[in-house]
């Protein structure tokens, strides 16, 4: 939406800086609840919007620019639970904002400027929030800064002239970086409680131990009317970087199946992103005093809850098939029926699984852990990226310790995306991509249990391993299977190959995998 196509928000008689006053008059609410379903960081586009209705606005120095407002909105639905949403508000030229972050034309012109934008594509809101975190002002309310401890430490600075850049890669947040030394992630939908992105990263960071992470410093605090902590933004070393590791395997895999390249920078990467976990995992468990991340057994209740997990996700999963049915192509309809005919098959792998028991830890884990969460940095090292868990979850599932093989599970479903994404199919093709992944996988696992064998308990004990390992897998691909069916028809095929593969050759016994 650019240009012509823009509403416009009738400001006669209205001041700018008293937008608070007037901002309820509806008007503005209209024009919002027609914009943002067009946004890509808008969650819930599917469903019909019913009204939007202010519920905080917290004014911030935007500098010559003028006031930006920085707001929370709930949003309300014809059908479902409503939704809370930050949205800054600031005036801008035409020209100088991406058209991204144009909301309304403003008649007449406020302050020379004839566009309402989002705050977020203003270098004064970027900085105004950097300022809040980096120097909070204990006289403001309506806004909470929290430092941790590695602020302390490397005394972030910025350069005050230095405009913020918008990064284009996001969805469902909108981070700023500034330079090459700092990213402000600006969180979109807001739920009440602490965003497991910052407990993590403060918790971390606490701890002082090298993890591949970004270094957290901080993170900047809104409230709810309920008086529930909501976090607007959190403020993280930058890292240079090359891409996601997703775009890099990808990029070289096809020369790698066919045998152009010999694959060693990938059989290298591959055993730093097991390491990285592996270093990862430690660090989350490594506190049995703290109350949020304290480790505990992983014991018969945990192991029945997650069976009785994946069977609830295979009633779902395999009811929507069934509606789907007429409409998938060839290919993925034999397996679709294959997964709609396992039945008893079923019960037999799941009591199996059952049958090694419980063991090892639960401890706070990344939640939602693949190849897209990881960047490659110019030496190829690996940085894991969004600790916010799946989406689909709320906050408070979100936040529960797990086997830490769930993680696990989530990036070795990851390789196995990977490995039926690079060639066109075909029976020569999938021999290649299936021994490209079963060596990966062990390769990737050998990594990760090496750096845990000095933090015994944390894992299962070997009888129980495997079988833990492959109730995550089952879990993982039910979760994929019901996200194609929801949003990539197309993809099917990959989480119904994957169940299928698990169900003739589980991973009960890791061989070599130490």
């Amino acid at each position: 939406m650019s240009g012509g196509g823009l509403r416009t928000l009738d400001l006669s008689g209205k001041s700018w800086e008293q937008l608070p006053e007037w901002a309820g008059e509806g008007a503005l609410s209209d024009i919002l609840a027609a914009v943002l379903p067009s946004r890509r960081w808008f969650g819930s586009k599917s469903r019909s919007l019913r009204s939007i209705r202010f519920e905080a606005i917290v004014p911030l120095d935007g500098g010559i620019g003028g006031t930006i407002f920085l707001c929370l909105l709930w949003v309300s639905f014809a059908e479902g639970p409503g939704e809370r949403y930050f949205l800054p508000l600031g005036r801008g030229r035409s020209g100088e904002v991406l058209a991204a972050g144009e909301i309304a034309r403003l008649d007449p012109p406020s302050g020379g400027c004839a566009l309402l934008v989002d705050g977020f594509y203003l270098p004064a809101t970027g900085r105004g929030l950097l300022r809040e975190i980096l120097f909070p002002d204990p006289a403001r309310t309506g806004l909470e800064a929290l430092r941790t401890a590695a602020l302390g430490r490397r005394g972030a600075t910025v350069d005050p002239d230095l405009v913020p850049s918008v990064f284009r890669g996001e969805q469902s947040n909108t981070s700023l970086l500034f330079g090459n030394s700092l990213m402000l992630k600006g969180f979109r939908k807001l739920v009440p409680g602490m965003n497991p992105d910052l407990e993590v990263g403060e918790f971390l960071a606490r701890r002082g131990e090298w993890v591949p992470i970004p270094t957290s410093f901080g993170a900047l605090l809104g409230k709810s009317p309920e008086g529930d902590p909501l976090v607007l933004a959190l403020l993280q070393e930058f890292v240079p970087n090359v891409g996601d590791a997703w775009s890099w395997f990808l990029s070289r895999l096809p020369r790698v199946l066919s045998g152009e390249d010999g694959g060693e920078s990938l059989d290298r990467l591959v055993e730093r992103l097991g390491t990285g976990t592996g270093r990862l995992h430690r660090a989350l468990g490594s506190d049995p005093s703290d109350p949020d991340f304290a480790p505990r057994p992983f014991g018969e209740q945990d192991l029945e809850a997650l069976v009785r997990e994946i069977r609830e996700r295979f009633v779902q999963a395999g009811e929507a098939l069934e509606s789907a049915l007429p409409g998938l192509p060839d290919p993925v309809l034999s397996r679709a029926r294959t997964f709609l005919s396992l039945g008893p098959e079923k019960e037999r792998f799941l009591e199996a699984c059952r049958g090694g028991g419980a063991g090892g830890l639960c401890i706070r884990c990344h939640g939602d852990f693949h190849l897209g969460q990881v960047l490659v940095t110019p030496e190829e090292e690996v940085v894991f990226l969004d600790f916010e868990g799946e989406p689909a979850l709320p906050l408070a599932q979100r936040r529960l310790r797990k086997t830490p093989l769930q993680d696990v599970a989530g990036m070795l479903r990851s390789l196995h995306y990977l490995s039926l994404s690079v060639l066109p199919e075909s029976t020569e093709v999938r021999e290649a991509t299936d021994r490209w992944y079963e060596i990966q996988s062990r390769r990737y696992l050998r990594a990760y249990a090496s750096v845990l064998s000095g933090s015994p308990g944390l894992l299962p004990p070997p009888g129980a391993l495997g079988r833990i390992l492959a109730l995550c897998l089952l879990r993982k691909a039910l979760y994929e299977l019901q996200y194609e069916l929801d949003n990539r028809p197309g993809w099917l095929g990959v989480p119904l190959a994957g169940i299928e593969a698990l169900f003739q050759s589980p991973p009960f016994d890791f061989g070599e995998v130490p």
